[in-house]
């Protein structure tokens, strides 16, 4: 095997759900930030657990969640900079805030895959149980596809192939356990 770039092919995109999966894919993992997407599917996830369901609806559990968010991706921006900001002694500037909430925006991306489970669930009509405890799971499962999908690409094999993806189960449960301790 060779690490020779392969010459890019003149096809039009493929349609249907390999296509749409490619493209979900792509969009979740930003080049230069694909942390920022694990830190939103866990933050959420960590919302989605806490959240009680026996007194709310899905627009306060939405709007909680939206808004801790923000106040999650917020307060990482904030870090980035203020921690450069130290490093380099520089001052602060509408340009380096922009380019902080940028890089960061991945932590939304993250978040998007429950959020949207949560938001079809409510329109399909479900409980709004079922509907936070299924966002909550597909941020557990997203967190254990971003881990296999990180072993793949390290291209292990065996034993260290099965801890890898482990870690990845065990995050995954650890957000589930949060559901189960507080509720």
């Amino acid at each position: 095997m060779t690490d020779v770039p392969s010459e890019p092919t003149h096809r039009p995109p493929r349609r249907g759900n390999g296509g749409l999966a490619s493209a979900i894919l792509k969009w979740l993992e930003p080049e230069d930030n694909p942390s920022g997407v694990i830190y939103g599917t866990i933050a959420v996830g960590a919302v989605l657990a806490a959240e009680s369901t026996r007194r709310e609806t899905f627009a306060d559990t939405m709007e909680a969640t939206v808004i801790i968010l923000g106040l999650y991706w917020l307060a990482h921006t904030y870090a980035t900079v203020v921690g450069d900001r130290l490093k380099t002694r520089g001052s602060l500037s509408v340009r380096r805030l922009w380019r902080a909430l940028l890089h960061e925006g991945s932590i939304v991306k993250g978040a998007a895959i429950p959020i949207a489970v949560l938001g079809v669930l409510w329109g399909a009509g479900v409980s709004l149980q079922t509907g936070v405890t299924a966002a909550l799971w597909s941020s557990a499962v997203a967190l254990v596809g971003f881990e296999i999908i990180a072993t793949v690409r390290s291209r292990v094999t065996g034993a260290q192939r099965f801890v890898q993806i482990a870690v990845g189960a065990l995050l995954g449960a650890g957000v589930l356990l949060v559901r189960v301790v507080l509720h």
